[in-house]
């Protein structure tokens, strides 16, 4: 009995103490990680090209705040509507504003009708989209500069950008 006592337990090499604590620290920021994928939220963007208008396309209003046309397809017009978040960037190098979208044309526009009201060359219909770049910005200086824009048009679960699961996420 005396030597039974004193023969210590030994246990598999898995189930040691470090290797125990590792794996409960590994489920916790698993499921920490899932948390966060399941709860996130992404934003969804449409993005376009236009140009600042000059003072030949749109009548001088007695300020200098200069106004961009952004020509999007018909197709992602759906989603936009007057006040949504806008990113836009003018030329390659020029400044960065955010600012929220004006007006959004209601008829669509052959690429005929497109480059006879503002020059753009466009390949299918199109809908117009008018965006005023803020007091800061002068329509003298920038008119005819090329815009990019990014408008936000919603947001999506993190999740359904992992393609297992937003086929699965679609069929529920």
């Amino acid at each position: 009995k005396y030597r039974q006592n004193q023969e210590k337990s030994v246990l598999p090499r898995v189930v040691a103490p470090p290797v125990f604590l590792f794996f409960w620290i590994l489920l916790i920021i698993l499921t920490l990680a899932g948390i966060v994928v399941w709860l996130g939220q992404v934003p969804l963007y449409v993005t376009g090209s236009g140009t600042v208008l000059d003072k030949d396309v749109l009548p001088d209003q007695g300020n200098d705040e200069a106004i961009a046309i952004i020509i999007l397809p018909a197709s992602d017009v759906a989603h936009i509507r007057v006040g949504l978040p806008a990113q836009i960037q003018i030329g390659s190098t020029g400044p960065q504003v955010s600012r929220t979208v004006d007006s959004v044309s209601s008829a669509i526009l052959s690429p005929s009708e497109v480059h006879q009201s503002y020059g753009m060359e466009m390949t299918d219909p199109s809908q117009v989209v008018f965006l005023r770049l803020g007091p800061n910005i002068s329509r003298h200086v920038y008119a005819g500069s090329p815009v990019h824009v990014q408008i936000q048009i919603g947001s999506q679960r993190l999740i359904s950008l992992f393609p297992i699961f937003n086929s699965l996420w679609k069929e529920a």
